[in-house]
């Protein structure tokens, strides 16, 4: 994702979800600093001495900032750390400095401590300043991706290739609104104000797509042909090994096997003519099939 920045000595705000050092470190080697901020889940993220970093934040008062240094790979990097009331926010990073000046924000932090009501107002170091400032890039786009009537969501399927076309087409749906959006949107009054209205001219411009190829007339053809002459390409059910005794042999623990064609064209299928079940055929030597049976009819 970020190829088109290397070498150009950016600092990312990462998700929490890339809190690996080693991938920080490995951005540092392409000319890009980096930070991430760092969530324990199960267990710590490797190299990160989440019990050091608790001990050294037991005695900071809401709203100090520390810091823990070290090198990796030859890149120096750091743990930034945060005192919240009822938390600790760290973070891991490759560069900035633990500091405030003039552009970070103000901010207030309210808490009960021993039945008292505490208030205590701050300013933000620069590593959480830009934390704040720019993880709502992400957050925003997120939002707009799962928003009803979402293409994953609505798009119910369990095979892998599908769950990560699906997130791709959603992406790039969502890219291509924030584009319209920022450089079209303001100076035009007849295209689509909200995403949804984005998404359903998006809808019908891919399925009016002119720059799909033309349908093959004669494949069309075969394939009624096909249809009508007992010659239809069906697929087998779920787990099916073989056709026995006028009946698939099913093996539930693998789903969707797949077989080579019996046209030995290097296809992998799950098809077969009805005329023939279990002699699995993939969709493009079906047609030949459903031809040359018509010259046999």
């Amino acid at each position: 994702m970020l190829c088109s920045y290397f070498g150009t000595s950016r600092y990312i705000i990462l998700d929490s979800g890339f809190c690996v050092l080693k991938g920080l470190v490995e951005l540092q080697h392409r000319g890009l600093y980096a930070c991430a901020l760092i969530k324990k889940r199960r267990y710590w993220p490797t190299h990160v001495p989440g019990n050091v970093i608790n001990a050294e934040m037991q005695s900071a008062e809401v709203g100090e900032t520390r810091a823990i240094s070290g090198v990796l790979d030859g890149v120096s990097y750091n743990f930034w750390m945060m005192r919240e009331p009822d938390y600790i926010m760290s973070m891991m990073a490759t560069g900035g400095r633990l500091l405030a000046d003039e552009t970070c924000k103000q901010t207030k932090r309210s808490w009960l401590e021993n039945g008292v009501q505490r208030v205590k107002e701050f300013v933000y170091a620069l590593p959480f300043d830009w934390h704040f400032r720019f993880r709502h890039a992400v957050d925003d786009h997120n939002n707009l991706r799962h928003a009803v009537p979402s293409i994953e969501e609505t798009w119910v399927t369990t095979r892998w290739e599908c769950r990560v076309f699906a997130f791709i087409l959603a992406v790039s749906e969502v890219n291509a609104y924030l584009i319209y959006r920022y450089f079209v949107h303001p100076t035009r009054s007849d295209g689509p104000s909200t995403l949804l209205e984005f998404r359903r001219k998006l809808a019908w411009q891919l399925i009016n797509n002119p720059y799909l190829p033309k349908t093959d007339e004669r494949d069309h053809n075969v394939f009624m042909l096909g249809q009508e002459q007992g010659h239809s390409l069906r697929r087998a059910p779920l787990g099916a090994r073989r056709y026995r005794n006028r009946q698939w042999e099913v093996d539930t623990s693998v789903p969707y096997r797949q077989f080579r064609c019996s046209n030995k064209c290097g296809m992998r299928t799950r098809t077969y003519c009805s005329c023939s079940p279990g002699v699995w055929i993939c969709t493009r030597c079906h047609v030949d099939h459903a031809v040359e049976m018509r010259g046999g009819h």
